[in-house]
């Protein structure tokens, strides 16, 4: 009943290291880490294992248009294109301690990727929905007391996270949420710091066979 339901509504924001000069990470590459669904799912501090599920044998999974409706996606979340299943579905084993439930809990996920992003749709035991969308955009700064210390603009990662469930878990669900996110945040940043690297050292090489290039070209009409 909706009297015994509670929602509760959290924003995580974390700055992607880089340099105003000569940005480490592109907004492409950091997409690209959050669409790594593997990835993504393990770096949950409680994760133990996931399977990825069949899609039901209809065709509500085809296309973006009816998956939008066959999984009642909330308004603004639209899937890449190109992306089938539009909706993908895992089957996740997670170390929960809890006095509540059994430490093992399964969990059932449902991923869409976004073009600036990812949203996640968790179905946990007990009637417990999480929906998290996972996005990257341009750094803003509101705070000078914050800006105080951080490198120069950039992007960061967005975490909007929506929790609805028993009015009597509210409270312990939000509180593993507020507890994790700086561990999981600091995983993800850091796999898109490490390809942002691993690309720039790519474009440098690049760029420096095409100036080894021209210049042996010079030489030769001299």
């Amino acid at each position: 009943m909706a009297f015994f339901t509670g929602t509760t509504r959290l924003r995580n924001v974390s700055p992607i290291p880089s340099s105003p000069s000569s940005p480490v990470v592109t907004k492409e590459a950091a997409v690209a880490v959050l669409h790594d669904h593997a990835f993504f799912l393990r770096c949950e501090p409680a994760y133990m294992s996931h399977r990825a599920l069949p899609s039901p044998p209809d065709a509500s999974n085809v296309d973006p248009a009816t998956a939008r409706l066959a999984y009642r996606l909330p308004p603004g979340i639209e899937p890449v294109a190109g992306s089938a299943p539009a909706v993908k579905l895992y089957e996740v084993v997670d170390h929960v301690p809890s006095p509540v439930w059994s430490s093992s809990v399964v969990s059932r996920e449902e991923f869409v990727d976004l073009a600036d992003g990812v949203w996640v749709r968790i179905r946990a035991p007990l009637a417990i929905v999480m929906e998290n969308r996972w996005s990257v955009r341009e750094r803003v700064v509101e705070d000078e007391e914050w800006w105080e210390g951080k490198e120069g603009p950039g992007l960061e990662l967005v975490e909007d996270v929506e929790i609805v469930c028993s009015k009597l878990l509210l409270g312990i669900v939000r509180g593993q949420v507020e507890g994790n996110w700086r561990d999981i945040h600091g995983r993800i940043v850091a796999r898109m710091v490490e390809g942002g690297k691993k690309e720039g050292g790519e474009r440098k090489e690049v760029g420096e066979g095409a100036g080894e290039g021209a210049g042996e070209g010079a030489g030769e009409g001299e």
